[in-house]
């Protein structure tokens, strides 16, 4: 392996009841994840090997993603970070002379990982640390005022949401409930109780609360142990993996 290239290593994972089948013994893994980076954080790991400052290869970085947009938005092929990036157009498009049609049809980013990138995935080993048993599982959340699934949030708009175990539920004192986590600076937003429209095992509603622009996660911390006489000792915390933003999203769709 050349100098150059990044050292492989093992990443921990962690099994999780599948509940999409009926087999009492099919699990899914989750992966641990070990921090945040994104790329300021990134210029100042870089920088310690590096003859540039921090400062220097951010600015570079940026000025290279600038450029990358606008190749991309002029309909070229870039390839930027992991990807391949290209444009695509979805939605019908009926008869030989049908438009586009902004209220059917919309502009994507489709995105395909790198042949290099794919060959690096092989030689990395998940090991199995354990098994997260009961832990509240989020499958999938709607935004309400625009439909995104996943994706965009709408502060003071309806989140209705899917997974298991997820019914609000816990001894008095206890930390339960939804709440965003800033990707920026790791700061907690609780969804107020009042705010909580729907609160079933498998199905979820509240208007979510005043967020600033950016970027969250979702977690959830509840009680419940998917039996409804009994809870679990103390409230069990899970993260939604997806990353929901407010004010816009430039994450690519990938195809």
């Amino acid at each position: 392996m050349a100098a150059t290239e990044p050292k492989m290593r093992s990443i921990t994972g962690k099994l999780t009841p599948n509940k999409l089948t009926e087999r009492e013994d099919d699990f899914t893994c989750n992966i641990v994840y070990q921090a945040n980076r994104d790329i300021k954080a990134l210029c100042q790991l870089a920088a310690a090997n590096s003859k540039f400052s921090a400062s220097e290869l951010e600015s570079a970085y940026n000025a290279l993603k600038e450029q990358a947009k606008i190749e991309l938005y002029n309909a070229s092929t870039v390839e930027f970070g992991f990807t391949t990036n290209s444009l695509g157009a979805d939605g019908p498009f009926i008869g030989p002379d049908a438009k586009f049609n902004q209220t059917k049809n919309k502009v994507v980013l489709r995105s395909v990982p790198l042949a290099e990138l794919k060959k690096d995935l092989d030689n990395i080993t998940v090991i199995i640390s354990g098994t997260s048993e009961g832990l509240p599982v989020i499958t999938v959340v709607t935004d309400v005022t625009t439909g995104s699934v996943n994706n965009q949030i709408t502060p003071g708009g309806g989140l209705n949401g899917e997974g298991n175990r997820v019914r609000i539920i816990g001894e008095e004192g206890k930390e339960v409930g939804f709440y965003f986590v800033s990707i920026a600076d790791k700061t907690e937003t609780k969804v107020p109780v009042a705010s909580l429209l729907r609160n079933d095992p498998s199905y979820f509603s509240f208007i979510i609360p005043p967020l600033a622009a950016g970027t969250y996660y979702l977690e959830i911390a509840t009680q419940s142990s998917g039996n409804t006489k009994f809870l679990v000792s103390e409230p069990r915390r899970n993260r939604f993996p997806y990353v929901l933003t407010v004010g816009g999203s430039d994450r690519p769709e990938i195809e």
